[in-house]
This record gives C-alpha cells, structure tokens and sequence, in this order.
C-alpha cells in the first residue's frame, strides 16, 4: 500500500488538493511532519528533472507545479508553528 503522506503531497503537487488549515486540523503532528518530508522530496524530484528548452508547455507544467509545492511547504510550515498541542 503507498504511503498516505506520499499520495496528499503527490494530489497536492498535480493541483488537486490545496492544503489550508481546515484540511490540516484532521492530521495529528507525526502526519504532518511525514507530509512535509514527502513535500520537500517532490519538490527535489521536480527541480531534478530536465525539460527540453524549447517544451514551453512543460517548462510551465513543471514550474506550476513548483509553485503548488512551494505554497503547500508555506502553508504547513505556519500551520506547524500554530498547531494545536
């Protein structure tokens, strides 16, 4: 079976789940820590890959999807510092 934290970051990086504390409040804190490493690991694997010069459609794809991760990366990061003990 994959792992959950892997899925929600893999929905959240092809736009499919936006992360706000109103999604966040159902995690307990070691969820949402391996979130954040699943997080942190897409965004080096989408950084990694290489897109052809001339592929503007996928040189905005990938940069959209940067952009979703690096937003959810913000977003758990506050809610972490504000979580509930």
């Amino acid at each position: 079976m994959a792992n959950p934290a892997w899925k929600v970051a893999a929905d959240v990086a092809d736009g499919y789940v936006s992360l706000n504390p109103v999604v966040l409040k159902k995690y307990e804190k070691h969820e949402v820590d391996a979130l954040l490493k699943e997080l942190e690991k897409l965004t080096r694997d989408t950084r990694s890959q290489t897109v052809q010069q001339d592929d503007s459609e996928a040189s905005a794809i990938r940069s959209r999807r940067l952009l979703r991760l690096s937003q959810a990366n913000v977003v758990l990061q506050s809610w972490r510092m504000r979580m509930p003990k």
